[in-house]
């Protein structure tokens, strides 16, 4: 309780000190403290499309606009702020990335790009429609998502696509294609350039089986931290004497133990830190974001209880993850669905991480440093912010599905055949209890 209040007491000092917030003529709004959106984005009179599912912003010019010096007007959310500045001008020539940082630190990043139309270069799809499922466009990652009904044969499906004017598309428009997998579609312009889109079919799950409910420990650890591999040991001991199958662990390198010094490595993430949330030691655990213990490997079987409890909960949400990579682009498509398998009232929230697995690197160790430490299920980031995206602020239904389309490029240092997409939905109102985790390899 007496760290609750120091916070809340650091926190109402931050807002006394802010300049753009007078508090005795703008209170300060609870719960704002995490929003970071864009919320307006315009350059003169063309309003820009803000995506902020993919966190992309769209502007359309026409024909002879200098896209090398132009200066957008950006609104964010409230007391967040956004690097580079709104009034700031840039060059456009390539997709520009924004950041927005809210007040409690996080943040995300915008990606901006301009697209100037000039008639001999267009090569947009414009429309992408199977037997009446319209397809959904992301023009900056180009790509395309087409859900269709339940029990539809992807193996002969015949897409019917509008492109540009005087453009031409390769596989043509009504020309059957195989989409077990997806399908590249490559648009040329009059002038021969080209762009190429992949085509995602996804086919509506149904009646949805639930797996079980799994639980998710956050492990917040250093490679400097000399108790840490042994509080690793007892977790992963915990998960094989529970449930195998039904427990995941995270790994966070986070804090002072986990900066990198020397030959250490660097595992430190924005998203990390802020689930941190300026904590003094290593290790600390959260099982489904409840029952945090700190201290050494002394304290760490008080994970025991909550991860045994957290199991035996109903399960509440199916989650079905089905990731696209292309090891030669390097490029990850993420399509997820969420399934609530009851009534339920609250705010929803969806966040989807990347997580590397068996990482051989330095590790401090009682007596010395192990250099081939196995870093196991290592948190690499998020492909949606730290604290993910809200979905559904009152309520969802047991009929209900939801939809969720992320990409990213998997850096070039990683391993992509020890890599995991890590996705949870969580429920704010109950202090963030995570309600359900699915884990699956990108490739």
């Amino acid at each position: 309780m007496k760290k609750l209040i120091k916070i809340a007491i650091a926190l109402f000092a931050i807002v006394l000190l802010m300049p753009a917030c007078d508090v005795m003529e703008e209170p300060f709004i609870k719960g704002a403290e995490d929003e970071k959106c864009i919320l307006e984005f315009s350059v003169d009179d063309v309003i820009g499309i803000v995506d902020d599912e993919t966190k992309t912003v769209r502007l359309d010019f026409p024909e002879g606009i200098d896209v090398s010096h132009l200066t957008p007007t950006i609104v964010v959310s409230t007391y967040a702020t956004v690097s580079p500045a709104s009034g700031e001008p840039q060059d456009f020539t390539n997709p520009v990335c924004y950041t927005v940082t809210a007040f409690n630190g996080t943040s995300v990043q915008y990606m901006a790009e301009v697209i100037v139309h000039d008639a001999d270069n267009e090569k947009s799809i414009l429309s992408f429609v199977i037997d009446g499922s319209e397809g959904e466009i992301n023009e900056v990652s180009k790509t395309v998502l087409v859900y269709m009904p339940e029990g539809t044969d992807v193996t002969h499906l015949v897409p019917t696509i509008e492109v540009s004017e005087g453009a031409s598309v390769s596989p043509a428009s009504g020309e059957a294609q195989d989409f077990t997998n997806p399908v590249d579609y490559t648009v040329t312009a009059i002038n021969g350039t080209t762009a190429t889109y992949k085509v995602t079919v996804l086919v509506d799950a149904g009646e949805v089986t639930p797996s079980g409910k799994t639980v998710l420990i956050k492990d917040f650890t250093g490679a400097r931290c000399v108790n840490c591999p042994a509080a690793a040991d007892y977790v992963h001991n915990l998960q094989h004497q529970l449930d195998e199958d039904h427990i995941f662990i995270l790994s966070v390198h986070a804090g002072y133990l986990a900066q990198p010094v020397g030959q250490f490595p660097n595992f430190i993430t924005d998203e990390g830190t802020a689930w941190y949330n300026n904590n003094s030691s290593n290790p600390l655990f959260a099982v489904d974001h409840v029952a945090l213990t700190g201290g050494n490997s002394l304290f760490v079987e008080g994970i025991d209880a909550p991860t045994a409890a957290a199991l035996e909960e109903e399960q509440t949400f199916e989650i079905v993850v089905t990731p696209t990579y292309d090891a030669t682009s390097r490029h990850l498509d993420v399509d997820v669905r969420a399934f609530p398998l009851a009534d339920m009232d609250g705010q929803f929230y969806i966040t989807a991480c990347l997580v590397e697995d068996h990482i051989v690197g330095w590790q401090t160790v009682p007596g010395g440093v192990d250099k081939e430490y196995d870093f196991r299920n290592v948190f690499r980031g998020t492909l949606n912010g730290a604290y993910g995206v809200a979905f559904e602020d009152s309520h969802v239904s047991s009929d209900d599905t939801f939809y969720f389309n992320y990409g990213t490029e998997i850096n070039a240092d990683y391993n992509e055949d020890e890599c995991y997409l890590m996705v949870y939905v969580y429920e704010k109102t109950q202090g963030d209890k995570i309600l359900q985790t699915a884990m699956v390899k990108i490739k």
